[in-house]
């Protein structure tokens, strides 16, 4: 369950956001958007926690840092990853190369 909560469902959700900004937009420059969206996400979260620590201690754990926002964002990147490869896969043209002999 803390598998699906904390990497499956933001893989999911930045799967189909990857693919949709490269499928549907003319502009190339939107196929970047849910990474950079991701990382800036990740970094505020990340700041957030650090800061905001308050169980005596100035800081957060580190173990805490790359548990709760690390966690997410690696799933996030991974499923802007497929989403990409997807929609490379589905939409760009192929070479095919002949064989030698003509067959």
């Amino acid at each position: 369950m803390i598998f699906l909560l904390l990497f499956a469902l933001p893989a999911l959700a930045v799967l189909v956001a990857e693919y949709a900004v490269c499928r549907f937009p003319k502009r190339r420059f939107w196929r970047g958007l849910p990474p950079l969206l991701t990382a800036a996400g990740t970094a505020v979260v990340a700041l957030h926690r650090y800061h905001g620590w308050s169980s005596g201690a100035d800081k957060a754990p580190w173990e805490q840092l790359l548990f709760i926002p690390g966690l997410p964002a690696l799933g996030a990147l991974f499923g802007a990853y497929l989403g990409w490869r997807l929609w490379k896969r589905l939409w760009l043209p192929r070479v095919v190369k002949d064989r030698p002999g003509g067959t």
